[in-house]
């Protein structure tokens, strides 16, 4: 088993929601997460507020609306690409517009 980490790139599709749409891709979510749990390492939403450093300076920056900034992640197992870009698929962040990054990691 090999571990991925999936990043959600959402937020710029998630500001032009409604209330009702947002409701809905929540839900969605929700079930992904249900349909992969016993795959799933860590999951969570990223704020979109955070701290860019750089040097001896610290910026802090809102990527609300930001369409390449990750709004939230899935680490989850796989046993190989295939496997995990198969899981991937599953994601409705694909179906309401947005992009995901599927990125390997661990040994």
């Amino acid at each position: 088993m090999a571990i991925y980490l999936l990043l959600m790139q959402d937020d710029d599709v998630w500001q032009t929601f409604s209330d009702e749409e947002k409701m809905g891709w929540i839900g969605k979510i929700r079930n992904f997460a249900m349909l992969i749990e016993e795959r799933v390492v860590q999951a969570d939403p990223v704020k979109p507020v955070g701290r860019f450093l750089s040097g001896d300076s610290v910026e802090t920056v809102d990527y609300t609306g930001d369409a390449v900034a990750p709004s939230g992640y899935f680490i989850f197992q796989a046993e190989d690409w295939d496997d995990a870009v198969s899981v991937a698929k599953l994601c409705p962040t694909l179906e309401f517009g947005g992009r995901l990054q599927l990125r390997e990691i661990g040994h």
